[in-house]
C-alpha cells in the first residue's frame, strides 16, 4: 500500500512538473514565479521531478526539426512514460559522458629548470617556451583552448596561432590571453609582469589564482598589451608599466637581469637564482634601498663591486661571505 502510493505521489508530482514547463515556456508573471517557488518549496518529490523535465527539455532544446518530428507520438502510456524516461537518462548520461571527456586535456608536460639552468622546450602544437633558472611550468592542451601555468619564475613564450584554441597563461591572481604572438611572463616575489615582445596579448586579474587559472567569472580589471608595452601586478592591483624597446624583452635570454627601481633584497635573490652569490645583507632594513640597473645575471661579483657606487653601502667580508652595510 505504502509502495502504491508513494508512486502516486511520484506521478502527481510528474505531471504537475510537465504543466509547470509548459508554463513556463509560455511565460510566467511575477504571481506565476511565486507560486512556482512556493509549488517546489513543498516537497523533495516535486523537486526532482521539475529537476527531470527541465533536463529532458533542455536535452531536447538540442535536437534538430526532424528528430523533434520522430518524438513527437500521442501521450505516452505508464509503460511508455517509463521508458520514455529512461531514454531520456541514458541520453543524459552520454551528455554528461561527453562533456566530462571534452574537460579533460589531451597533451600535458610539466616543465621545470632548476637553479642556474635555462631550458627551451617546444610544444606539443609548434609553441616555442624558454624557461628562465628555477622556473616551473604546467602545461595542458584541451580540445578547445591551451592552458599554461606559471607556477614559479619566468618564461618567454612563442606561440603558434591556433584561432580555434585560445592560449592562456596563468600566474597568481593574473591570466594572459592569446592567439599567437611572444610575450614574457614572470611570478616572483609576490608580483606578476607581462612584456609583449611582438603581438598582443589580454591581461586580467581575476582576483584569485584560482579564479585566473578556470576564468570563472569577471576579471576585476583588464589591459590590452602590444609590442613592447607592459603590465605589472602587485598588491592587488594591475596596472601599465613604462614602454621598453620589444628586443628588450626577457633580458634574461641574454644572459642580463634588468632592474628598475627594485628593493635590494629582491635583487639579491634574484642574483642567487643563478647559483651561489655568498651575498649578504648585515641588516635587513638595507633590502628597502631601491637600484636599478642592468648587471650579468651570472657575474654576482662583478655586481659586488659596482654596488657601493651605486648605493650608500659598503663592503666587507665575515666568515666566508660578504656583507652588504651601511656606508660610515
Amino acid at each position: 500500500m505504502r509502495r502504491e502510493r508513494e508512486a502516486a505521489n511520484g506521478e502527481l508530482a510528474d505531471a504537475e512538473a510537465a504543466r509547470w514547463r509548459l508554463r513556463q515556456r509560455e511565460g510566467l508573471d511575477e504571481a506565476g514565479r511565486e507560486e512556482l517557488a512556493a509549488w517546489l518549496d513543498a516537497s523533495g518529490e516535486r523537486r526532482r521531478a521539475y529537476a527531470a523535465h527541465a533536463r529532458v527539455d533542455a536535452l531536447l532544446s538540442g535536437l534538430s526539426g526532424e528528430q523533434r518530428r520522430r518524438l513527437a507520438v500521442p501521450a505516452p502510456t505508464r509503460t511508455r512514460r517509463h521508458a520514455l524516461a529512461a531514454c531520456a537518462v541514458l541520453l543524459l548520461a552520454c551528455t554528461l559522458g561527453w562533456q566530462w571527456r571534452a574537460s579533460q586535456p589531451q597533451w600535458t608536460q610539466t616543465l621545470a629548470s632548476a637553479r642556474g639552468q635555462q631550458l627551451e622546450r617546444t610544444l606539443a602544437d609548434g609553441s616555442r617556451l624558454s624557461l628562465d633558472a628555477d622556473t616551473v611550468v604546467e602545461v595542458a592542451y584541451f580540445k578547445d583552448r591551451r592552458e599554461t601555468k606559471l607556477l614559479r619564475g619566468q618564461a618567454m613564450f612563442a606561440v603558434a596561432r591556433d584561432a580555434g584554441r585560445p592560449f592562456r597563461v596563468s600566474a597568481g591572481q593574473v591570466r594572459v590571453t592569446v592567439l599567437g604572438t611572444r610575450f614574457a611572463v614572470r611570478n616572483l616575489y609576490g608580483a606578476v609582469e607581462v612584456a609583449v615582445e611582438h603581438g598582443k596579448v589580454a591581461v586580467a586579474d581575476h582576483g584569485g589564482a584560482e579564479a585566473a587559472a578556470g576564468a570563472s567569472g569577471e576579471a576585476r580589471s583588464k589591459l590590452l598589451l602590444s609590442d613592447g608595452q607592459r603590465a605589472l601586478w602587485r598588491d592587488g592591483s594591475l596596472r601599465p608599466e613604462a614602454a621598453v624597446p620589444p628586443e628588450t624583452v626577457a633580458a634574461w635570454r641574454e644572459g642580463r637581469l634588468e632592474f628598475s627601481d627594485r628593493p635590494l633584497a629582491e635583487v639579491l635573490a634574484e642574483f642567487e637564482r643563478y647559483g651561489p652569490t655568498s651575498l649578504r645583507l648585515a641588516r635587513p632594513d638595507l633590502g628597502a634601498l631601491r637600484l636599478s640597473g642592468s648587471f650579468a645575471s651570472h657575474d654576482a661579483a662583478a655586481f659586488a663591486r659596482i654596488l657601493p657606487r651605486a648605493l650608500p653601502v659598503a663592503l666587507r667580508r665575515s666568515g666566508g661571505e660578504t656583507l652588504i652595510d651601511a656606508r660610515k
